[in-house]
């Protein structure tokens, strides 16, 4: 049986050998062999070929340095690729690409990002994840914008608020960008959850699991009802509503979801306020009061759809 031969890539991922003429042709055996060759003889050989085995990683993109020292030096990095491009301008889209890459985000804008920026970074989020449950290693702006229903523009300027994450004619390592978007939303470390109202989660147990996966963890569920309390979603046990003090003062809580009913709805978000929760989820049809520093997400199936009427009617008319 013919042995089929594994395409390489090129460690900076600026170029894809799969579709290089010069490898095509063997005029350059890619990356690695050819890095090795250039080893074996004695010849200097690709900096950041160097780097990532010095480092023990496989692509630059895996690299953890706050900054890449190699960006300011590519007119001299890569022996192999010199030969067939022209020179300058390959230095100046490897230093563009090096740059960008290592380009930290700028966390200190992020309170003035819009809401809206921030739940399309969501949406980035949640098709990352798809591609990377696919095996896709590499998107492109267009293949992100098909997938969650934006315009690529509009993709490429919503991260570049952060940082310049994609690589010319490459893409977006899935991987890298996930990490970073991850790191955008402060998922990077764990964040704990406290649940108000057990039958809407008990409707939505695929929430816990979505949540888990990055980083979010429901950690305890209350609700009024008598017969709720004592019962379990998935392994969390449900309590009275009444211990939602104690549980908070136990508890390092990050984040409340209040799905109870309008009458009790205000009554449990002074209590999370008091306990100096700062992030409220409101599943409830009534708007909560709550003090400027904490941030409400609205949530009302009802009123959006009354909202939709109004584009319905609108749509009709045209």
């Amino acid at each position: 049986m013919e042995r089929v031969r594994a395409v390489p890539v090129s460690l900076c991922r600026v170029f894809e050998c799969e579709n290089c003429d010069h490898y095509s042709s063997a005029r350059c055996t890619g990356c690695q062999d050819g890095n090795q060759q250039l080893e074996k003889r004695g010849m200097e050989v690709c900096g950041i070929y160097r780097c990532a085995v010095e480092q023990g990683i496989e692509v630059c993109s895996e690299c953890e340095l706050a900054s890449c020292q190699l960006a300011r030096r590519t007119d001299s990095l890569c022996p192999l690729r010199s030969r067939f491009e022209n020179r300058r301008w390959w230095a100046g889209r490897l230093a563009r690409s090096l740059e960008d890459r290592k380009k930290e985000p700028n966390w200190n804008r992020s309170d003035k990002i819009s809401d809206r920026t921030i739940d399309r970074m969501r949406w980035y989020l949640m098709a990352l994840d798809s591609f990377a449950g696919q095996g896709i290693g590499s998107v492109s702006s267009w293949q992100l914008a098909q997938r969650v229903g934006v315009k690529a523009p509009l993709i490429r300027k919503d991260l570049s608020r952060f940082g310049e994450f994609g690589t010319p004619s490459f893409g977006y390592d899935v991987k890298y960008l996930r990490r970073k978007i991850l790191d955008i939303l402060h998922l990077n470390e764990s964040r704990q959850v406290i649940w108000l109202g057990a039958q809407k989660l008990r409707e939505n147990t695929v929430v816990m699991q979505r949540l888990a996966q990055h980083n979010c963890h429901i950690v305890a569920v209350l609700d009024p009802d008598p017969g709720e309390v004592g019962r379990r979603i998935a392994d969390v046990q449900v309590l009275h509503l009444d211990s939602l003090s104690q549980v908070l003062q136990n508890l390092s809580v990050d984040v409340a979801v209040i799905a109870l009913s309008p009458a009790e709805a205000q009554k449990a978000a002074n209590i999370v306020v008091r306990s100096g929760v700062t992030a409220v989820l409101n599943l409830t049809p009534v708007l909560l009061i709550v003090p400027d520093h904490v941030t409400v997400r609205n949530v009302d199936v009802g009123g959006e759809l009354l909202a939709l009427s109004y584009y319905s009617r609108r749509a009709n008319r045209t």
